[in-house]
Order: C-alpha cells, then sequence, then structure tokens
C-alpha cells in the first residue's frame, strides 16, 4: 500500500517529499498559513485601469468553474470594473459549464467573446501532443493565455484577472513547464499533420519567451495579470459557490474541474506517468487550509480512484481519432523528456520585472 502524509493525503510518489517520524510530510510540516497580500495593492491597480478610461478596465478569462465565475461577479459588482469576458472552447466544455457561463454574463451585464478555434486544427494538435507527452492541457493552456494576451492588446485592456487560487499549489506537472511555447514547438516538430503555419496561427505570438512577455507586459502591449485571490482573504470554496449561486445563478458540477469534461481523463494519465494526481494536491491543500478532513479527502480519493481508466477514456480517444491500444504506450510515457526545449528558468522573466522597476 502507498505511503501517505499522517496529515494530509500527499503520497511517497510526490517529487522530493520527505516525511517526518510522526509522518507528516514536508509540505505539511513547511505549510505557512495563507496571508494574503494587501488588498489596497488590488484596488490601486484597480484605479491604475479606470484612470485610463478605457473601453475595459479588465479582462476575465472565464471557464464556467467556480474560481473564475468569483472572479467575474468581483470584478463587476464588488470593484464595479468594467468587463470584457473571454472563454476560450478547447473542445471539451461540459454543458453545465456553458450554462453557467450565459447566465454569469447575462445577469451581470457583461459583453463576453467566446473564441471557437477550428476543431480540425485543434484536435491534431491535442492528438499530437498527447502522443508524444502524454498532456492534453498543454494545448488548451497555451491556446487560452496566448489569446487572452491578444484581446488585451486589441481592446487595450490594462489588466488581465486571473481565478487561480492556493488550493492550486503543488497541484501541476512535474515537468518544467508544460506550456512552455518552445517545447511546445519542439513536440510538433516534424509531425506529419500538423504544417509551421498551423502552429503559428494557433500560438499568435510564435516567439513569446517568458522574459519577452514580461517586457511586453511592462511597456503595455499586453494588459498585466493579476491573480485577486491571491489579494482577499482566503474564502472557503463552498462560501464562494454560495456567494456566485446566489448573485449570478452558478450551479455545481458533480466533480471538481467539472468544467472540462475530458478533466478525469488527463488525471488519469497524470497518475499513471507522475505517480499521483492533480486531485490528490488539490484536497491536501484544502486539509492544509482547514476546508476538508484527512477522512474526507481519502474517501473523495476512495470514490473517484484516479488509477481506474474513467468511463469517457474511449469517448476521448475516439473524438482525437487516437486508437484505443495506444492508451497503454501513453501511460508510460517518460517524464521530462521535452524539459531541455523550454525557454531558460522562469527565474529569469522575475530578474528582469526586478531591474525594470527600479
Amino acid at each position: 500500500m502507498i505511503k501517505r502524509c499522517s496529515h494530509c493525503i500527499m503520497p511517497e510518489t510526490y517529487p522530493q517529499i520527505s516525511f517526518n517520524e510522526w509522518g507528516i510530510c514536508n509540505l505539511c510540516s513547511s505549510y505557512k498559513t495563507f496571508v494574503p497580500e494587501p488588498e489596497d495593492t488590488l484596488v490601486k491597480y484597480f484605479e491604475m485601469a479606470k484612470r485610463k478610461r478605457r473601453i475595459y478596465d479588465v479582462l476575465v478569462p472565464l471557464s464556467g468553474g467556480k474560481d473564475s465565475t468569483y472572479i467575474l461577479y468581483l470584478a463587476k459588482k464588488v470593484y464595479g470594473l468594467n468587463v470584457l469576458a473571454y472563454t476560450f472552447d478547447n473542445g471539451f466544455f461540459n454543458d453545465s459549464a456553458l450554462e453557467n457561463i450565459k447566465s454569469a454574463v447575462e445577469i451581470l451585464h457583461i459583453d463576453h467573446i467566446f473564441y471557437r478555434p477550428n476543431w480540425g486544427i485543434l484536435k491534431r494538435l491535442y492528438r499530437n501532443v498527447l502522443l508524444r507527452t502524454g498532456e492534453l492541457c498543454t494545448v488548451c493552456g497555451i491556446g487560452m493565455v496566448n489569446n487572452y494576451l491578444k484581446l488585451s492588446e486589441d481592446w487595450h485592456i490594462p489588466l488581465i484577472l486571473v481565478g487561480s487560487s492556493v488550493t492550486e499549489e503543488n497541484s501541476f506537472s512535474p515537468e518544467k513547464n508544460i506550456y512552455d511555447i518552445n517545447r511546445f514547438r519542439s513536440i510538433l516538430k516534424n509531425v506529419d499533420d500538423v504544417n509551421d503555419k498551423e502552429v503559428e496561427n494557433f500560438l499568435i505570438y510564435d516567439n513569446l519567451s517568458p522574459v519577452r512577455r514580461v517586457i511586453l507586459s511592462k511597456m503595455g502591449k499586453f494588459g498585466k495579470v493579476i491573480y485577486p485571490l491571491l489579494y482577499l482573504p482566503k474564502k472557503s470554496e463552498n462560501t464562494i459557490g454560495e456567494i456566485i449561486k446566489e448573485e449570478v445563478g452558478w450551479e455545481a458540477g458533480k466533480k471538481k474541474h467539472f468544467d472540462c469534461w475530458v478533466e478525469p481523463f488527463t488525471n488519469y494519465i497524470r497518475e499513471h506517468r507522475c505517480g499521483y494526481s492533480r486531485r490528490v494536491c488539490q484536497y491536501s491543500n484544502m486539509i492544509r487550509l482547514g476546508e476538508m478532513s484527512r477522512e474526507e479527502a481519502l474517501q473523495k480519493l476512495t470514490e473517484e480512484n484516479p488509477e481506474k481508466e474513467p468511463p469517457n477514456a474511449s469517448l476521448v480517444l475516439e473524438k482525437l481519432e487516437v486508437p484505443k491500444g495506444e492508451l497503454s504506450r501513453i501511460l508510460k510515457l517518460p517524464l521530462f523528456q521535452y524539459d531541455r526545449y523550454c525557454y531558460k528558468t522562469p527565474r529569469v522573466p522575475k530578474m528582469v520585472r526586478k531591474i525594470l522597476t527600479i
């Protein structure tokens, strides 16, 4: 049986994890209570955006999930901002997420851009990246981010509000950066059914390294990306769900991250390739935050059973035109094989940002 932390549920297969004499993992023993950045700083960003007198003060990427819907509500109702909502159709939206999006933008009277890429191209990108790396999130993440940067440039929107929260910490792939553009180009190099022009068109910004993105954002070409939930006192997921249900008619799906119906499939692959799923990390964070007991987390994990092939796996493979027999090979793909193609260390943009603010 796999060894897990005696406080949270992190497994021994998590990279660089260790346990003390009481069986508590280093993530728990070094955990510091979440202290948000000053809300005054967030308000100053918003005031700066308003002073620019653009058509929109902020752009909010909206998936129909809990965090992005809450950010949309905060931006419009709490802070009184002029908001443009944007949704990137990754091809895997649940109907319930689409209903949440429709309800929120109508109730809040918000302009909304729904971008649906050519599925024929998107499908081939997904298929090739899945077959070579075991990931689907790479294509979705790059498409979403590069398109919201483009929207912020075209509409001169000074701020982009993203709904990431502390619950997501430590839950990402152990690989260096699955959303790195240079890595993405390397994965698709010399594939038979995707040409260079299609890759360039999808990327929009073909050579957008982390350093270049920081510089261009500082110069005002792109909106500044802000994570509002890191500036506000932490509300439980249940509380946030209750607020947006009352305010914008939001309805929760049966499972976490319900807005993407392919997520159980990607989680299943990550469980086998990495030795842990996103869910175990998120539940562990919720335990540390006092939002869930260890017993509740273990029960949820048992019910979800990420090691078991999800019922819709065949449907995902069929939609992407990947032979069913390929799945066993995908589950055994080695980690880190494309890390060497990533742009340089993420410490570089931080250094550049520091220099530019002197």
